[in-house]
């Protein structure tokens, strides 16, 4: 969720905003063409949009999009591991 409130607002803080107007938890992992409706309440920084812009990055068609968390191989821990092949118990 990190990458959503980046890419739509250029703060972390807009994050719990933007998770509150979708109906949604920190937990909730998002994914390829998800939707999400960014308040207008939401803090934003407009330097950091302009710098992510200029690097090629953006929420327009054939922009870029940050997705720090969108390799399924890199999902690790206990929600993903199973007793007995990834996770050892001794």
């Amino acid at each position: 969720m990190f990458d959503v409130a980046i890419m739509a607002t250029g703060t972390i803080e807009s994050m719990f905003d933007i998770l509150a107007a979708n109906n949604k938890s920190i937990t909730d992992i998002p994914h390829n063409n998800d939707v999400y409706k960014v308040p207008a309440t939401a803090a934003t920084d407009p330097d950091t949009l302009a710098m992510l812009a200029e690097l090629g990055f953006g929420t327009g068609t054939g922009q870029q999009k940050l997705a720090t968390g969108d390799d399924p191989t890199l999902y690790i821990g206990i929600s993903y591991w199973q007793v007995g092949v990834d996770f050892k118990v001794s």
